[in-house]
C-alpha cells in the first residue's frame, strides 16, 4: 500500500565526521509534458522547482551531484534524454538554475533516463546512486522493474531512488520496484514540503562515521524481525518486523559473503510499501542457494536495528517440451520452477553473435498460462538447435535448459497465375499458420507492400485468405509473411490484367428522381456507383449519392440512387472501394422538373382534403404541413403523406387538416436529398 509522506521536515542527523569523497549521485529530472498538472492551484514544475531550491542549498561540498533531464527538448521523442550538469563537486548552483530554465514537452522515459544516468556515474566501476523524480510512468515501452534487476546485478554498489510526485497507487506500483530491485526507496509526494523530504531523504547519502574509544554507545530503538529459518530459490515470501516504523525505514535482504566480504544488499522494500496494519512486507528471495540475512533498516538514524539469518536451498526446476518443432511454428512449454514475478522462459541461440549467442524468445511465466505452468513461444524461421531456458529474471540466472531442435517444414501458396484488375484475389496456403502470419501482395518493382490479410482474420480452417486485388494492371508477387521472425517464407508471382468496366444510364433525368444504371466492373465487396459534383467547394468536388453494388441488384449487374436535387452537370462514377480509385466516369444532365401543388387555399380544422401534385415522385418525398410558428418560431411538421402511400397514377394525396386553427405551410418534400421544392400558404379556419 503506498501513503503520500508525511509534510514533515526530515531531522537532519549530527555527524563528528563525515567523509563524502567516493559518492557520486545523479538526480534524474522529469520534464515531461505532464509536469503542467496542477496540485493545489500550483504547476507541478513550480513545486519541483522550489522543492529543488530547498535542498539543493544545503547539500555537502564533498558530493559529485548531476543532473540528467527528460522529456523537456522534444514532444513525442522517447530519445529526448540530455546531460544537463555531470557530477562533480560544487554543482549545486548549477544544478538549481538548471532546473529553474526546463520547460515540460514531451514524454516520460524514465527507464533509459535512469539507465543513462548510471552509465555517466560509471555504476560498473564505482559505487553510485540515482534518485529519479517522476510525476508518471513510463511511456517508452521499457520495463523499469527488469532494468532495476539488471542495474543491481551488473552494479559495484548501485541504488535507484524514486519518488512519485502526485502518482496514483497503481502508477506508485509500476516504478517502485526499480527502487525496491536496486535497494533504494520509493517515497509519494504531493505538496512542495513532501517533495522536499523526499529529495532530502534520497539524496543525503550514508556518510562514513568515526567513532571514539570514550563515545557512549547510543541507545538503539528496540525492532525484531519474523520470516521462515529456511526457503527455496525464488521463493515469494512475508517478512513481519516490529519497529519504529518510520517513513523511510526498511527490510533489506544482504548476502555477507559479497563483494570480498564486505557484503551487498540484494533486496530492499520500504515498510510503508508494505502492509503497515499487520506490520509486514512480501518479499521474493535470491535465486542463488546460500546464507543470507534480514535486516531492518533505520531510515531516518541511518542505522541498522535487527537482523536474523535466512537460509535460500535449492529447489526443482525443470522444463518440458518436444524434442523437436516445425519452423516458425509455437511450441509449448511446460515448467517447474521458483514462479517467481520476473521468471521468463526463453529461446536462446548459441550460435549466434561469434559463439556468444542470443537470447531471440522471451515469455514471462506471468503473462501466460500461469495456473497451469505452461508458456508458448514461437520458434524461429530458421532451422537448427536451439536452448530452452528457465530465466530468473530478478537474479538474471538461468536455472534450468533442455536443446529443442527446429526443422524444416512445407510452406506454400496457391493461386491463379492471373487475376483481374480490382478483383479480389484468392489465395490457399500451407504454413505455420501463426498468430500474426499474413499473406502480403507486393509490387516487386518498388518492393512495396500494397495489401495485407492476416489469415487468423479470414478462412483459417480452410487455409485461404483473399486480398482486394489493385487496380493498376502489370505484375505483383504474394508472400508468405511469418509476422513473429518478420521473414518472407515464401513467394508465388501472379498478373493483375486490365479490367472491363463501364457504366450504362440516359445522359440525362429529372432533378430529385431515381436513376438506374447497369455496371460492368470488378464488382469487389466495397465498389459502389457514385453521383459526384465536380463543381462543389470551389472545384475540389463532392460526393452527392452512391449505392454500393452488393446492396442493390447484384446479379443483374444494376444498381439505382436518387438524382441530386440542384439541376446542372454532374459526373457518374464506377468507384472501386478497396483502392480508393475511379475506375470510369461519364457525364449526367440534371434537368429541372416542373413543382406544383394544388390544394384549397383554406381548409376547416380536423378535415380531410386532397392536393395534386407534380414533382420528381421519389419514394421517400412527400406533402407535408408545416407550422412555421412552433418551437419558438423554429417550425415543425404537423402532418404529412409520402406521395407512394396515395393515388400516384393520379399523383394525389390526402392530407388532414390541423386540429388547430391558424396559418399553416403545404410543402413539396424531397427525402433522398432531405429538401424543400417548393412551399405555398395554407389557412386552418
Amino acid at each position: 500500500m503506498f501513503r503520500p509522506i508525511v509534510s514533515a521536515c526530515i531531522a537532519l542527523t549530527v555527524f563528528t565526521s563525515a567523509s563524502w569523497a567516493n559518492d557520486k549521485l545523479a538526480i534524474v529530472f522529469d520534464g515531461s509534458g505532464s509536469m503542467w498538472g496542477q496540485i493545489e492551484g500550483r504547476t507541478k514544475i513550480e513545486i519541483a522547482r522550489d522543492a529543488m531550491g530547498n535542498v539543493l542549498g544545503s547539500l555537502p561540498g564533498d558530493l559529485e551531484l548531476g543532473l540528467i533531464a527528460y522529456g523537456h527538448r522534444q514532444k513525442g521523442s522517447c530519445a529526448d534524454i540530455e546531460l544537463v550538469v555531470p557530477a562533480a563537486k560544487g554543482t549545486a548552483s548549477v544544478i538549481k538554475s538548471a532546473t529553474d530554465g526546463i520547460t515540460p514537452k514531451g514524454k516520460t522515459p524514465l527507464s533509459a533516463a535512469v539507465r543513462y544516468a548510471a552509465e555517466t556515474l560509471k555504476f560498473t566501476e564505482d559505487k553510485a546512486t540515482v534518485v529519479l523524480v517522476t510525476d508518471g510512468i513510463e511511456t517508452c515501452n521499457a520495463d523499469p522493474c527488469a532494468l532495476g534487476n539488471e542495474l543491481a546485478a551488473l552494479g559495484v554498489n548501485f541504488t535507484a531512488h524514486v519518488i512519485g510526485f502526485g502518482l496514483t497507487e497503481e502508477e506508485g506500483r509500476q516504478v517502485a520496484c526499480l527502487a525496491e530491485n536496486t535497494g533504494g526507496l520509493y517515497i509519494q509526494a504531493g505538496s512542495t514540503s513532501e517533495l522536499t523530504d523526499a529529495l532530502t531523504a534520497t539524496v543525503e547519502l550514508e556518510p562514513e562515521l568515526e567513532t571514539t574509544a570514550s563515545a557512549e554507545p547510543a541507545q538503539l530503538p528496540e525492532a525484531s524481525l519474523d520470516a521462515p529459518d529456511m526457503v527455496s530459490i525464488g521463493a515469494r515470501i512475508d517478512i513481519f518486523w516490529q519497529g519504529p516504523g518510520g517513513r523511510y525505514d526498511q527490510i533489506h535482504l544482504f548476502d555477507p559473503a559479497a563483494g570480498n566480504g564486505e557484503g551487498k544488499r540484494l533486496r530492499s522494500k520500504a515498510l510503508h510499501n508494505g502492509d503497515l496494519d499487520n506490520k509486514s512486507v512480501a518479499m521474493t528471495v535470491v535465486s542463488e542457494p546460500g546464507t543470507y540475512e534480514l535486516r531492518y533498516w533505520d531510515g531516518s538514524g541511518r542505522q541498522q536495528l535487527a537482523s536474523r539469518l535466512i537460509e535460500v536451498t535449492p529447489a526443482e526446476v525443470a522444463l518440458f517440451a518436444p524434442a523437436e518443432i516445425a519452423m516458425a511454428r509455437p511450441v509449448m512449454v511446460e515448467w517447474i520452477g521458483p514462479g517467481a514475478r520476473y521468471d521468463a522462459i526463453q529461446l536462446f541461440d548459441a550460435e549466434v553473435r561469434g559463439g556468444e549467442g542470443k537470447v531471440i524468445r522471451t515469455k514471462p511465466l506471468r503473462n501466460d498460462d500461469f495456473d497451469n505452468r505452461m508458456v508458448t513461444l514461437a520458434t524461429p524461421a530458421k532451422m537448427g538447435t536451439y536452448e530452452l531456458r528457465y530465466y530468473a529474471g530478478q537474479d538474471r540466472k538461468v536455472l534450468a535448459t533442455r536443446e529443442i531442435d527446429i526443422i524444416e517444414a512445407p510452406v506454400t501458396l496457391e493461386t491463379s497465375e492471373a487475376a483481374e484488375a480490382g478483383r479480389p484475389i484468392i489465395v490457399d496456403w500451407v504454413g505455420p499458420g501463426a498468430r500474426y502470419d499474413s499473406v502480403w501482395l507486393v509490387d516487386p518493382a518498388s518492393g512495396k507492400k500494397i495489401r495485407e490479410k492476416r489469415l487468423r482474420n479470414d478462412d483459417f480452417e480452410n487455409q485461404r485468405v483473399s486480398l482486394p486485388g489493385p487496380v493498376k494492371p502489370g505484375p505483383y508477387e504474394l508472400q508468405y509473411y511469418n509476422g513473429d521472425n518478420k521473414t518472407v517464407l515464401a513467394s508465388v508471382p501472379i498478373e493483375v490484367t486490365a479490367a472491363v468496366v463501364s457504366l450504362k444510364a440516359p445522359g440525362e433525368i429529372g432533378q430529385g428522381r431515381i436513376l438506374t444504371v447497369t455496371w460492368q466492373g470488378p464488382g469487389a465487396r466495397y465498389d459502389s456507383v457514385q453521383i459526384f459534383d465536380p463543381e462543389a467547394r470551389g472545384g475540389v468536388g463532392r460526393l452527392i449519392h452512391q449505392k454500393r453494388l452488393r446492396n442493390d441488384d447484384f446479379e443483374n449487374n444494376t444498381a439505382s440512387l436518387p438524382t441530386p436535387i440542384t439541376p446542372g452537370t454532374y459526373q457518374l462514377r464506377y468507384w472501386n472501394g478497396d483502392n480508393k480509385s475511379v475506375l470510369v466516369t461519364r457525364p449526367l444532365a440534371i434537368t429541372p422538373l416542373e413543382i406544383s401543388l394544388e390544394a384549397p387555399p383554406s381548409v376547416e380544422t380536423e378535415t380531410r382534403f386532397d392536393v395534386d401534385w407534380q414533382g420528381p415522385g421519389a419514394r421517400y418525398d412527400a406533402v407535408q404541413i408545416w407550422d412555421p410558428s412552433a418551437r419558438g418560431g423554429k417550425g415543425k411538421v404537423v402532418h404529412q403523406k409520402r406521395v407512394w402511400s396515395g393515388d400516384k397514377g393520379s399523383q394525389t394525396v390526402t392530407l388532414n387538416a390541423p386540429k388547430a386553427a391558424g396559418e399553416y405551410e403545404l410543402r413539396y418534400y424531397n427525402g433522398d436529398n432531405k429538401k424543400v421544392l417548393l412551399t405555398q400558404p395554407l389557412s386552418v379556419q
